[in-house]
């Protein structure tokens, strides 16, 4: 079985190594025979050499990655690395269906979201990703949303806190929101979420996970 990785995080492994290697690609005759060096951009075809290659393609958390208006276009990208009969297998997060346990992450999750509508960020694709897939050709065969397991909340809660200081440092980065009171309001919000950890606090977004077939006869 061939499985193709697509912005999984699996790629942070060589980093560490970056600084010691070269800027650039060493040369192709320099290559091991079972290394391709390319870039790759997701929402382009893929290379043809890669057509119907693989026999599942796996995606998880591109939720800040992504755009509403993008999210057909890695679909068909990615569904032509699959063989006919493939699968796509994602997993994601939905930050519009959370488990907020406090008042004062509810207060927070309200304030955020408004932030978020202010900057110009739509999660509401995650919610659907299953029509996008059907709409590209693929037939849904699993799609669930759930809640962390009790083992998984604290260290769910502790990645989501520090996800959103890093998406609210590119608002503010990006100048891509003008009221910057409620920006002001959200950081200092995040703040005392993440002083309250030690409290039990509990602030998941939602996991999703979703597993779709491409058969000979899709259109993408």
């Amino acid at each position: 079985m061939k499985i193709a990785e697509v912005g999984t995080g699996t790629g942070h492994r060589p980093s560490p190594r970056i600084r010691y290697l070269p800027r650039q690609f060493p040369p192709e005759q320099l290559w091991t025979s079972n290394v391709k060096l390319r870039l790759m951009d997701s929402l382009r075809d893929p290379p043809e050499a890669l057509h119907g290659k693989y026999d599942v393609v796996h995606l998880r958390m591109w939720a800040s990655n992504l755009r509403t208006k993008d999210v057909k276009l890695v679909i068909r990208s990615v569904s032509k690395l699959l063989k006919p009969g493939g699968y796509i297998q994602w997993e994601e997060a939905n930050l519009l269906n959370q488990d907020v346990r406090s008042v004062a992450g509810k207060d927070f999750e309200a304030q955020v979201n408004k932030l978020f509508v202010s900057a110009g960020i739509d999660y509401s694709w995650v919610t659907h990703l299953p029509f996008s897939l059907a709409s590209c050709g693929m037939t849904i065969i699993e799609h669930k949303e759930r809640q962390f397991s009790s083992g998984l909340i604290q260290i769910g809660t502790n990645t989501y806190l520090m996800a959103l200081r890093e998406i609210l440092a590119g608002i503010k980065r990006t100048g891509s929101c003008t009221d910057h009171a409620l920006l002001q309001t959200c950081e200092k919000g995040l703040d005392e979420l993440v002083a309250s950890r030690a409290d039990g606090l509990v602030y998941n977004w939602g996991p999703v996970s979703l597993l779709a077939q491409k058969f000979c006869s899709a259109r993408i």
